[in-house]
């Protein structure tokens, strides 16, 4: 019966203490200064490629539309040809 109180004791005050510690220095003491930094930095590289890559597929979706719109008048081009010289023969 001795035995149990102790142990509860023990357990009881190796959680208090873990929890005082973690309410005193808290979740950043965990962090490291070095991996904070390089987090940041990698956090930083990665906006900079969703915009970049946001940039390309805007220029890809104007590109392609000048492409339909110059397919649409070689068509339209040809056409003229096409009736040009059927009025000369």
């Amino acid at each position: 019966m001795k035995n149990s109180y102790w142990i509860a004791i023990t357990v009881v005050a190796l959680i208090v203490g873990l929890l005082l510690g973690y309410g005193v220095w808290g979740p950043k003491a965990a962090r490291l200064p070095e991996v904070e930094k390089e987090l940041s930095t990698v956090q930083e590289q990665m906006t900079k490629s969703r915009k970049d890559i946001a940039d390309l597929k805007s220029n890809l979706g104007e590109m392609t539309n000048q492409k339909i719109n110059l397919e649409k008048e070689l068509g339209e081009l040809k056409e003229a040809l096409e009736k040009a010289t059927k009025k000369r023969r």
